[in-house]
């Protein structure tokens, strides 16, 4: 298995004018953990797709159990363009900084050992802006699709986190080739100049994040405060596949991991409170505790999980998304889950707990209002009105 060429440098046409298109050799740093097979799998498909750039691929185990220090050993001797350590788990994002150090180009590709190329445009696109363009305060975002493979199950769940306004990927609603702010700043199809930082360990991604949530969009934030700025270009020709399912049980704990994560970015930057949507229930469990606020806790907490257990109930028994409010449900089920996530982070000795679910629940309700009342109540209302004039009108029930 070969997984590098050399460069390339081709005419392409701006205009009416031909220049001269640089095809920067790249270094694709990917963080795994304990997911061996998947791992071989995504350097296979790299090695089919590299369209004839120059890529070395860094692999940094954060701190596996299964059998991937034995795979990379394996594919380390297949070829020199591989190189791989291994850390104590910390998170992907300290493996990435550790990933970067170990590369020898300055564009690094990120990507996550879930994602395969499409075709041959995936390296292409992120070498070909890179080496055309010399500045180090841009990104170039590729796009992230399921697959389109026999045998791989799309589910509604994982076709809603990925339609419009997806809690996943917000590639349903961007428009391609299009400048973008921090929040896209996705490390599953994403290329950067390494010279961006100076020293990655110290500057990189935030070690604070433990979980795979905001460690990347809070890295993208600090950059865009810098003076030199900092932007994202979209470029849908760069198309990974994304083998990784989901059902309503590991997307909701993957909402409340991302809540847990959105509260420690917060801690950083308290001005993302707003624009991340969370300073309504801030101020609700920053009020003062009054009256039995422990019962209510219970109870609000019960109807809670019992929203979710809905979800995973109807995704049990394999009807989810055979209604049209389902949509509505899963919104509502995974904005809760990463308010709670958040709520869970946000721990103080005088929070008012109580008023934090009260504010979750009220905001699951306003998702849901539409189900319950056209849904469910409207629509008996609705049908038994309707019988009631059917006389009046001279025909027949």
């Amino acid at each position: 298995m070969v997984l590098w060429a050399g460069p390339v440098k081709e005419k392409i046409m701006d205009g009416n004018f031909r220049v001269d298109s640089v095809y920067a050799p790249i270094s694709v740093v990917i963080p795994t953990c304990n997911r061996a097979s998947l791992l071989a799998e995504c350097l296979r498909a790299c090695a089919r797709n590299s369209g004839s750039v120059e890529l070395e691929f860094v692999v940094v185990d954060d701190g596996s159990s299964d059998d991937t220090p034995a795979v990379l050993e394996r594919l380390g001797k297949e070829t020199p363009s591989l190189v791989w350590t291994r850390v104590p788990n910390a998170g992907p994002g300290q493996a990435r900084n550790v990933g970067v150090t170990m590369a020898k180009h300055n564009t690094i590709l990120f990507i996550g050992d879930d994602i395969q190329p499409l075709n041959d445009d995936f390296f292409r696109v992120h070498s070909r802006l890179h080496g055309s363009y010399e500045s180090d305060r841009f990104a170039v975002l590729g796009k992230c699709v399921w697959p389109f493979r026999p045998g791989f199950n799309v589910n509604f769940v994982m076709s809603h986190v990925q339609g419009h306004g997806g809690e996943q990927f917000g590639f349903a609603d961007l428009a391609p080739y299009t400048w973008l702010d921090w929040r896209f700043f996705y490390t599953s199809n994403l290329s950067i100049k390494k010279a961006i930082v100076a020293d990655w360990l110290i500057d990189g991604f935030s070690p604070a994040f433990s979980l795979a949530a905001f460690e990347d969009g809070e890295f993208a934030y600090r950059r865009t405060k810098e003076p030199q700025g900092f932007r994202i270009f979209y470029d849908p020709g760069s198309i990974g596949e994304h083998y990784h399912s989901y059902s309503v049980e590991s997307f909701i704990k993957r909402q409340v991991a991302a809540g847990r994560m959105a509260e420690i970015a917060i801690a950083a930057h308290p001005e993302l409170m707003e624009p991340l949507g969370l300073s309504g229930l801030a101020n609700a469990i920053d009020t003062p505790l009054i009256g039995n606020n422990e019962a209510r806790f219970g109870n609000y907490l019960a109807i809670v999980e019992g929203l979710k257990a809905w979800g995973r109930l109807l995704d049990d028994e394999k009807i989810l998304g055979k209604e049209a409010w389902h949509d509505d449900l899963l919104f509502a089920i995974f904005e809760l889950s990463f308010f709670q996530g958040f709520l869970q982070n946000y721990v103080e000795p005088t929070s008012n707990f109580s008023a934090g679910y009260s504010f979750i629940l009220s905001k699951a309700f306003q998702r849901l209002h539409r189900v319950i009342h056209h849904e469910i109540t409207a629509h008996e209302y609705f049908k038994k009105d309707l019988l009631a004039v059917i006389p009046n009108l001279g025909v027949s029930a």
